[in-house]
């Protein structure tokens, strides 16, 4: 199945392929903060990512190269009773040297550090500049047009919308008027397939606010109340859609429509391109942008368009860039399944990647800051503010950590960190966690390059 879609001169921060990756995916992969800002509205407070732990197993260590005496400790930070069962790996970001590490090769739930996995593919695969058409065909029935979804969870039912710059339903139905009108609307969702809703999430997560079932067809990215980020989402994101347009229209739903064989657009409107929706996703930790990017990564790289399709596309978009995915097992693109899995190793390949491509070092300044945005907006008061670029991450069974520590000597420190629960408990973790992870950065952060490993 291929999806429709458009490539546009680029005109944001987030640069194009580059010619090394579009070399690497081409031989292996077969068949195929200002960005965030013109999107979303400003910042409401940090949310609390809304998860199942994996079994710490024994793993060899990474090699510590011979190095000057590094004397300052952090043992005391991460064998706090709070930081629970503590893994992670610090290396020095400019000479790949490893500063600190507690088995980095294990593997461990993603939480949403998912997310660094699922902007790289998107960026690499799909382009930066790529956007997706919610298009309008006519029906099969006299009087009838199609709503037909292309991936874009972003579209507007209304005037005004958390995602501000998005493509609006109105533009949609002013189309179709000028061609006529309908006084019938019909639904397509049919790009993706397979279940809308994954398995192992909690409803939870939907009541809260932090992801909706996920269909080709959306608006709002699910909101009930689309100016706010953390409404409560529906259960009905394809008739929602479909729903919009016909109240624009003054028409009529219909589950019956389908669209006419071989019939061209009436209407259409585009997303926003990639480089912006990746932008959202890794600022404010947007799961329905993360899984609406892993799927069409997934339907581009031809494997497939549901839920079982993402482990495979990711797996096979890492490996044409050179990463190792032993340890990797992609449930979703957002992370909120406690399936997910990849270890401190991988993580950090994954940083350094965005660190070293010139064409995806944009994406580091997308990620929340300490202080000043996103999901680290209120969080590690001990550091200066902006030190700290990161993805965030929390589930029931853990919290997590993974970006890089401006050092004030202005060296930079490139980590991925975990705080997980026992195995086999039931007990959420909990802000005494996330303050626990927090010290360990700070920790880290004030011994800079005199960090021990021991």
């Amino acid at each position: 199945m291929r999806m429709s879609r458009q490539r546009r001169p680029r005109r944001l921060g987030v640069v194009a392929l580059a010619g090394m990756l579009v070399g690497a995916l081409a031989l292996g992969i077969a068949g195929g903060g200002g960005v965030a800002a013109a999107l979303r509205k400003p910042e409401p407070p940090a949310p609390l990512e809304p998860a199942v732990l994996i079994e710490p197993q024994a793993a060899p260590a990474l090699a510590l190269p011979a190095t000057e005496a590094r004397m300052c400790s952090v043992d005391w930070a991460i064998n706090a009773p709070a930081a629970l069962n503590f893994r992670g790996v610090i290396v020095n970001a400019e000479t790949d040297e490893v500063l600190f590490e507690r088995e980095p090769h294990t593997a461990v739930t993603t939480a949403s550090t998912m997310k660094l996995i699922t902007a790289v593919t998107a960026m690499t695969v799909l382009g930066p500049d790529t956007r997706f058409p919610t298009r309008v065909v006519p029906g099969d029935v006299p009087g009838s047009v199609v709503l037909v979804g292309g991936g874009d969870p972003t579209l507007r039912s209304g005037a005004t919308s958390y995602y501000q710059d998005a493509a609006g339903m109105s533009d949609l139905a002013a189309q179709v008027q000028g061609a006529g009108g309908a006084s019938i609307v019909g639904t397509d969702d049919s790009l993706f397939s397979g279940a809308a809703w994954q398995p192992t999430w909690d409803d939870i997560d939907r009541v809260d606010g932090y992801i909706a079932p996920i269909s080709a067809l959306m608006v709002d990215a699910g909101r009930r109340n689309p100016n706010d980020q953390y409404s409560t989402r529906t259960t009905t994101s394809e008739r929602d859609a479909g729903a919009a347009l016909a109240g624009a229209l003054r028409a009529t739903l219909s589950e019956s429509v389908a669209p006419m064989p071989g019939a061209a657009p009436i209407a259409e409107v585009w997303s926003p391109p990639v480089s912006e929706l990746v932008g959202v996703m890794l600022l404010d930790s947007d799961n329905v942008i993360a899984e609406t990017l892993a799927r069409l990564v997934a339907i581009e790289l031809g494997v497939g368009n549901d839920f079982g399709a993402v482990n495979a596309a990711q797996q096979q978009a890492l490996a044409a860039v050179g990463l190792d995915v032993s340890a990797f097992f992609g449930a979703d693109g957002s992370g909120l399944s406690p399936d997910n899995q990849a270890n401190a190793t991988l993580l950090l390949e994954v940083l350094d990647l965005i660190q070293t491509s010139p064409e995806l070092s944009g994406l580091r300044e997308l990620l929340p800051q300490n202080q000043l945005s996103g999901t680290l907006k209120d969080r590690m008061f001990g550091i200066p503010a902006g030190a700290i670029a990161a993805k965030t991450g929390f589930i029931n069974a853990i919290y997590a950590l993974a970006g890089w520590a401006e050092l004030p000597d202005g060296t930079t420190l490139r980590f991925a960190l975990f705080v997980e629960r026992d195995a086999g408990s039931t007990t959420p973790v909990n802000l005494g966690n996330r303050a626990a992870l927090d010290e360990i950065v700070t920790a880290v952060y004030a011994c800079g390059t005199s960090l021990s490993n021991n």
